[in-house]
């Protein structure tokens, strides 16, 4: 939405301002004049300089920036040196304490000193902030036909903006593009041209140029996806998401690689998730992407090989036990895979304390009569850490029916019926035999 680029802009061309970053600038224009060509201001001696000095600096190490903007306009006002104006003006635009500004820039301006373009910048800001558009635009022009260079190109720009005069904020912008030749400015100059000025092919074209030029940004390459989906270029969408792919990949990038092969993802799965799946395969992208891929479509056999081959690589024993857990759901005869399932979950819980795994081989244990007291202490064990939960309270159940406790396993089969009912199979098979169960 453009009112997102609008807030972006003015907050990072006041970023680069405050953090005191530089901008580029023409050669000839009075940003580069030296420094003598500007009109002294006399300072005044005053005794109490150094100590107001002191406090000013510690009060703002202490964060009591009120205490500190006073003492910068004290300073200030009793040494007329316009670096403490800045300093008080810098520390006000951060309060939010626009009347200030605008106050105190209007009543101590003094053109073609040296602080004049940052004083301006900020009296320009505070009458937008405080939506006085017409006065900070004109404030804007002076400041664009004395210092020409990107930030205040986008500061008048992003005011251009905010009262949807699309033509000339693009303009502005587009001088500031050519300062900068930064992706952030692209973006808001491209965001204006497709949704604003309708010159969407155009739009498009520029920020293709870029990035073949430049390389995939990654702000400026989705917003070249997001104007392909409008356009509905469903195959562009496609390759630009693999070209950012292999981008990332081959530089080493691997935060933004996983961004977009989760947009990569999430895009062509809704209309062919095995596209996802064979994209992923062929370039060797084994992980956690293409696991979930593989539970999601059923396919338990590829998941349990990839988790083997993900296991030998990491050493992650929840690998292990996913591992063992889809050998044992995949498997029709489950008593062909017991013991190897059984040892992977008993690997596994030596160094885990996984209550869900614990359940699990307790289950096992209980259900196919191999270690029932074994299993009931698993069970116990994971109950501590989930009280109520109802899967481990039916293989608390089915231990104590297997046991003979039968009041104890009644007790505990009850609070699983009475949660959930005698819908699935199992909770309704167990009830069943529990209720029968005889000491």
């Amino acid at each position: 939405r453009v009112s997102s680029y609008k807030k972006s802009i003015i907050f990072c061309s006041f970023l680069l301002f405050f953090s005191g970053c530089g901008f580029k600038t023409l050669n000839n224009e009075k940003s580069n004049v030296a420094e003598t060509t500007f009109t002294k201001v006399k300072i005044k001696p005053y005794n109490l300089e150094n100590q107001y000095i002191i406090l000013a600096l510690e009060s703002e190490n202490q964060r009591m920036y009120g205490d500190s903007v006073n003492l910068y306009l004290n300073l200030f006002e009793n040494t007329n040196n316009y670096e403490y104006l800045v300093k008080y003006l810098t520390l006000s635009t951060d309060l939010k304490d626009f009347n200030s500004v605008k106050k105190y820039a209007s009543k101590y301006m003094i053109d073609n000193i040296k602080e004049e373009e940052i004083i301006l910048r900020l009296y320009i800001y505070s009458l937008f902030k405080l939506n006085e558009k017409d006065e900070a635009i004109k404030n804007g022009k002076k400041l664009i036909s004395i210092y020409k260079n990107d930030i205040n190109y986008q500061l008048l720009g992003s005011i251009y903006l905010e009262e949807k005069e699309y033509l000339k904020s693009y303009e502005l912008f587009d001088l500031a593009y050519k300062y900068n030749n930064l992706s952030n400015t692209l973006l808001t100059l491209t965001s204006i041209q497709y949704n604003n000025l309708f010159e969407k092919e155009k739009a498009i074209k520029r920020l293709e140029n870029h990035i073949q030029m430049s390389g995939y940004d990654f702000n400026l390459s989705v917003q070249l996806l997001s104007f392909y989906e409008k356009e509905k270029e469903r195959e562009k969408v496609i390759t630009l998401l693999e070209n950012m792919y292999f981008y990332y990949k081959n530089s080493d990038n691997q935060f933004l690689l996983n961004k977009t092969k989760n947009l990569f993802i999430k895009y062509v799965s809704r209309d062919n998730i095995n596209l996802a799946i064979t994209f992923l395969e062929e370039n060797n992208d084994e992980g956690e992407d293409l696991l979930n891929l593989y539970k999601i479509t059923n396919q338990p056999e590829k998941a349990s090989n990839l988790l083997e081959r993900l296991y030998k690589n990491t050493n992650n024993i929840d690998y292990l036990a996913q591992q063992a857990i889809f050998k044992f759901e995949m498997t029709e005869d489950k008593q062909t895979v017991l013991n190897e399932v059984i040892s992977k979950f008993e690997t596994v819980l030596e160094s885990s304390t996984n209550h869900v795994y614990q359940n699990y081989l307790a289950y096992i244990l209980i259900d196919f009569d191999i270690d029932i007291k074994k299993g009931l202490e698993l069970v116990k064990k994971a109950l501590e850490f989930e009280p109520d939960n109802i899967a481990y309270l039916d293989t608390l159940a089915w231990g104590e029916y297997k046991v003979k406790n039968c009041k104890e396993a009644y007790i505990q089969m009850k609070r699983v019926v009475d949660e959930i009912g005698l819908d699935d199979e199992e909770i309704k098979s167990h009830w069943e035999k529990i209720q029968e169960c005889k000491e």
